[in-house]
């Protein structure tokens, strides 16, 4: 059978199986008959050797598929030291940015919290950070309104914009909430 038995059963098992082939590389090494299957799966992207791989995966003894599965949703690296983040941190001069902070889901409030920072960050232009196990179609709907909110402000994104904010905020004239949004 060439043809998918459900939709999106060649892409769902396409990304299974990318997610799967460097943890049985962990496990089973890549001698294993199941790396090669997942290998030539992956490389060829047919339909039948996806099926194949993942028949080769089913086949295998319920904890072993146990613990490949499990290596799939583990974290895939250990955080590291607080000292030698610290530390990195502490090498670093702080860089003004434009902060937007936001929630995702039903319980998030729907506008999202704009307001100048600085942090002991790279000074790079652009920088998303997304909480791993966020869902992905929220995420881009977030990115999307926060892209929008630019679009229709582009004054949030100026250095001008912030320091007549915080002269507003300094001297009582205005809005006293300016910074944070």
């Amino acid at each position: 059978m060439t043809q998918e038995r459900y939709p999106g059963e060649q892409h769902g098992l396409g990304l299974f199986l990318e997610e799967l082939q460097p943890v049985v590389a962990r496990e089973l090494g890549q001698d294993s008959l199941l790396y090669h299957a997942i290998r030539r799966a992956l490389a060829t992207g047919r339909l039948a050797h996806l099926r194949h791989a993942r028949g080769v995966f089913n086949s295998l003894a319920r904890d072993l598929r146990q613990t490949l599965q499990s290596g799939i949703v583990a974290t895939p690296e250990p955080a590291p030291k607080r000292e030698r983040l610290l530390d990195t941190y502490g090498r670093r001069e702080p860089q003004p940015f434009v902060a937007i902070d936001c929630e995702i889901g039903r319980d998030a409030s729907p506008e999202p919290q704009i307001g100048l920072r600085h942090e002991l960050l790279d000074d790079v232009a652009l920088r998303v950070l997304v909480r791993p196990g966020s869902l992905p179609s929220g995420v881009a709907g977030r990115l999307r309104e926060i892209a929008d909110l630019i679009d229709q402000d582009r004054r949030l994104l100026s250095a001008r914009y912030w320091r007549a904010a915080r002269m507003r905020v300094v001297t009582g004239d205005g809005c006293e909430n300016a910074e944070s949004g």
